[in-house]
């Protein structure tokens, strides 16, 4: 009888032994990559730009030894444009995964609904695609509360300031442009471009016949096209970011429009999407779309070549986001989240987008020359993708749409 509870002992252990084992090797497991956040509207244009990105320097950075030491595991959240859904995937990516920090994102309004979880959960956001000035006005308001968003981006007041002098020194005064229309789409970041847009068009003499906001559901352009028309207006200023721009461009194509130019995210698959519709339509664009200097064209290049599509303008910003994330890390030796987000306030990081400073109130990176810059690009003959503008990034003249040089 001793001799069987003895073996029943020695297995019991054995089996303990080997429960506590396997126990450790997944906690070990755990620990042993260093998980980030993805969180994007990821079935549109702008989040699957945030996703090739995110993949792409992930792929980088692991080959070069990883985080730490610790390889990168990326984790994904679709936040299908919904701010509930997008605040849902931030805090079960902070509660539940674990994560050391959460990027991405392309709608100001997911945005804002997460920010509202983000001093519960102390988890890093670095948003790279949403523009509304609301975002680092809150940080820069209430500091303790919002400390840990960063913004990765652009914003609305960079992009209203930048693309009014395009419109009013590349357009308007050099071929006298006198009848305007604004097609706007209907969000948070867009209200501060197109009120400086109807600033800028009255100063420089033009009137704004029509003036229309649609929504990001919408697909039938006609109605607001026809309206432009019938106004025979000169120019088209539209700023969009959720619809398929390929849908208004096919139709204003159709219609034989007048110039058309402003801002539109879906951008770099307008050509394909419209069957090449898109010949002389102009947008701002970012770092990375177009390959202006050595860095640009080497991250533009390896991105097409692995993807086999332009760079959304999302994209180079997500990729500089790791790059961020990996930087501070290192320099806190820690992806603890109070340690990381005290070295993202200290970055100064040169990426493909350009040299990364946040301002330490609002956690906005810093514009202008030296860091951060816009440029306009353009469509032209057999879908070629050129800066038109500024003077300093331009690879090639502006054009016409074709039905003006006959």
């Amino acid at each position: 009888m001793k001799k069987r509870n003895f073996w029943k002992m020695c297995c019991l252990s054995i089996t303990l032994c080997v429960l506590i084992a396997g126990m450790q090797g997944q906690t070990a497991s755990a620990q042993d990559s260093v998980k980030i956040g993805v969180l994007g509207p990821l079935t549109v244009p702008t989040g699957q730009g945030i996703r090739n990105a995110a993949e792409m320097a992930a792929e980088e950075i692991n080959a070069k030894g990883g985080i730490l030491g610790k390889p990168v595991q990326l984790l994904f959240s679709d936040t299908q444009l919904k701010p509930d859904i997008g605040a849902y995937g931030y805090v079960k990516f902070a509660k539940e995964d674990k994560v050391a920090a959460v990027i991405g994102c392309a709608s100001s309004e997911v945005a804002l609904a997460v920010m509202e979880h983000i001093a519960r959960y102390k988890v890093p956001f670095l948003v790279t695609g949403t523009a509304g000035d609301k975002l680092t006005e809150q940080v820069a308001g209430n500091y303790d509360k919002y400390r840990y968003f960063f913004r990765v981006c652009h914003k609305s007041g960079e992009l209203a300031e930048f693309t009014s002098d395009w419109i009013i020194a590349g357009l308007v005064k050099p071929r006298h442009i006198r009848r305007a229309a604004m097609m706007i789409e209907n969000a948070v970041w867009t209200r501060p471009i197109a009120k400086k847009w109807e600033e800028s068009l009255k100063a420089a003499g033009a009137d704004i016949l029509v003036s229309e906001y649609f929504y990001k559901e919408t697909k039938d352009f006609m109605p607001i096209l026809s309206k432009i028309a019938a106004a025979e207006a000169e120019l088209i200023c539209v700023v969009s970011a959720h619809v398929n721009a390929a849908d208004y461009v096919s139709a204003w194509a159709g219609m034989k429009g007048p110039i058309i130019t402003g801002i539109a995210a879906s951008f770099s698959n307008i050509w394909k999407d419209s069957e090449g519709k898109a010949l002389s339509v102009s947008s701002v664009s970012f770092p990375g779309v177009v390959g202006v200097s050595q860095e640009e064209k080497l991250f533009n290049e390896t991105y097409m070549k692995k993807y086999k599509v332009i760079p959304e303008y999302t994209s180079s910003y997500t990729y500089d986001a790791m790059s961020l994330l990996k930087a501070a890390a290192e320099k806190a030796n820690s992806t603890e989240p109070d340690l990381l987000n005290d070295a993202l306030e200290k970055s100064d990081y040169m990426g493909v987008a350009g040299r990364w400073v946040f301002d330490r109130t609002s956690h906005h990176s810093r514009f202008g020359p030296g860091y951060r810059q816009l440029m306009m690009i353009q469509w032209q003959h057999k879908g070629k993708l050129c800066a038109v503008w500024p003077q300093e990034t331009k690879t090639c003249d502006y054009i016409l749409p074709p039905w003006y040089e006959k």
